[in-house]
């Protein structure tokens, strides 16, 4: 996986946009849905819990459907995209002991799993304006650029997702 240049205006507002949409078609389309099985079925006491869950659960996979057949539209492409991103970052960070440990004692693809980590990680955060802990980050870069000189490596390999198995 490579990271791209993501525009962070275009990004936020796609996202803001997305998110709303999504808030009212869950609001909507569950208050609609949860209405009329009460009307229909529902009991005249107003235990209606069940009829209320089912429409929640109705117009969460109506969205899921929406969503995998939408993935695709270029609207979307910046959170496809993040949500990769994001995902990638998990992988590696599940493992992040191991890779850590690993580099320590020299291992050049766990130096680029970190690198790539570190780079992705920034990139996130720059995107969702969380920078307070960018201080950190940057001495993780520092402390990895430390060790690559300890061992006398200058080029990290581009990352390859299926590395972070290993480990």
């Amino acid at each position: 996986m490579q990271l791209e240049d993501i525009n962070k205006a275009r990004y936020n507002k796609h996202i803001k946009i997305t998110f709303i949409a999504i808030c009212i078609f869950m609001l909507a389309v569950s208050l609609t849905i949860s209405s009329l099985f009460i009307h229909f079925w529902g009991g005249p006491e107003g235990e209606n819990l069940h009829w209320n869950i089912a429409g929640v659960v109705i117009a969460a996979l109506l969205l899921a459907k929406i969503l995998i057949t939408y993935k695709q539209h270029p609207f979307l492409y910046e959170a496809v995209y993040m949500r990769k991103v994001k995902a990638e970052l998990n992988r590696i960070y599940r493992k992040q002991r191991q890779i850590k440990a690993a580099a320590a004692e020299g291992d050049a693809r766990a130096m680029a799993i970190l690198d790539f980590s570190y780079r992705a990680s920034r990139h996130v955060f720059e995107l969702d304006n969380n920078t307070i802990t960018l201080d950190d980050l940057t001495k993780n870069q520092n402390d990895l650029l430390t060790l690559q000189q300890k061992f006398n490596i200058e080029d990290l390999e581009p990352y390859q997702a299926e590395w972070v198995k290993e480990y």
